[in-house]
């Protein structure tokens, strides 16, 4: 059986990457029975793109053929790829080594579906900001995400005198 494990660096002394699509590495493990036979670590190379990476990931690792995937959170993109391909989803925390023998000796289940809601960093939503100007006129309002900011200020001008 081939699991493949998110990973930061790479390797059984490692720790499993609390992300799936942006972890920096995967280290794969090849098992037969309940014993490691074989461990190669791969570079990531969609851990850095603008968008999708966990599309791209799931594919990946399901071109590699592993049966299994280990990692801290699963989003939702990557559980729509990897699940309908038959690749069984293990939610983990702590070492690649602890990680994969607990799973080989029946300790550690798969999941079933995306274990976060939704990515971290997106979204949208509205700000709206309230505030006295200091000097001159207009104050302004942020908004956070992807909505706008509606300030209202209220200038109290001063003159200055010299």
């Amino acid at each position: 059986m081939k699991i493949a494990v998110a990973t930061t660096r790479g390797g059984l002394d490692d720790q499993v990457s609390s992300v799936f699509g942006r972890c920096p590495t995967f280290t794969l493990v090849e098992t037969e029975g309940n014993e490691i036979k074989d461990v190669e670590v791969i570079q990531n190379e969609f851990s850095a793109v603008g968008g999708g990476a966990g599309i791209q990931v799931a594919q990946f690792i399901a071109e590699k053929k592993a049966e299994v995937v280990m990692t801290g959170n699963f989003g939702p993109n990557a559980a729509r790829i990897l699940s309908p391909a038959g690749i069984q989803m293990v939610q983990v925390q702590g070492s690649v080594r602890e990680a994969v023998m607990g799973y080989l000796n029946g300790e550690i289940k798969s999941v079933s579906r995306s274990t976060v809601d939704d990515h971290f960093g997106m979204g949208s939503g509205q700000g709206r900001g309230t505030g006295q100007g200091r000097g001159r006129g207009m104050g302004s309002g942020q908004g956070r995400g992807t909505g706008q900011g509606r300030g209202r200020g209220m200038g109290s001008g001063q003159t200055l005198r010299k």
